[in-house]
């Protein structure tokens, strides 16, 4: 069982920016604060209140190595608690992707969905790569995978990105909508290409548009 502090370091979202920072510093030590602001995508004062508190604890080195150039090293107990952050880190993402993998699988079983089945999902993110491995678990081998057309061409998975609006829903026994947020706008175009209701499947929500009928 994990300890009080170990459960904060995987929940406190400062904690993970301290994971960030020592990264971004132990990989390029003379980086910039404004360069580590970008790559954390935080406020360059935050970042600057965050540097001097990892250097106070002892994690961080500072140094000037010139005007207005600074150094950043880790400490010996840097590199310790940087080993230590990860760890909790890497038991956040696994339990945090054990429960949404349960809960998709959840959503997935009531749909009639079999062997022979060829699915469409719309959507290329984080989420669409969980839909896809869940439909794996089920057996599917029939997917392609759609986004808007600024992502066609690209790779999903090893798989191509196909321009939604070349998708054709007569050809798939359900549409899943692997995007999470507002879906009015993309569950309309599906429509426009004459996708069903019935085809059209979301997730996570009380008014699913692909019920079973």
């Amino acid at each position: 069982m994990r300890s009080r502090s170990e459960h904060e370091e995987l929940t406190d979202p400062l904690t993970y920016r301290d994971l960030q920072l020592l990264t971004e510093v132990e990989a390029t030590p003379q980086i910039t604060q404004r360069e580590l602001s970008r790559r954390v995508g935080i406020a360059l004062g935050l970042t600057n209140v965050l540097l001097r508190n990892l250097a106070q604890k002892g994690y961080l080195r500072i140094t000037q190595a010139g005007w207005k150039r600074w150094l950043y090293t880790l400490t010996p107990e840097g590199f310790s608690h940087k080993v230590r952050l990860t760890v909790a880190y890497i038991h956040r993402f696994l339990d945090h992707y054990q429960r949404v993998r349960q809960t998709l699988r959840s959503e997935l079983e009531p749909l009639a969905l079999n062997e022979e089945s060829r699915v469409a999902i719309y959507g290329t993110g984080e989420f669409a790569e969980l839909v896809y491995l869940g439909l794996k678990e089920l057996g599917i081998a029939e997917i392609d995978i759609f986004g808007r057309s600024e992502s066609a061409g690209q790779r999903f998975l090893g798989m191509p990105v196909q321009d939604v609006a070349t998708l054709h829903p007569e050809g798939y026994d359900r549409i899943l909508v692997a995007l999470l947020g507002e879906l009015e706008a993309p569950l309309g175009d599906l429509q426009q290409l004459g996708a069903s209701s019935q085809k059209l499947v979301t997730f996570f929500s009380n008014d699913r548009v692909g019920r079973n009928t």
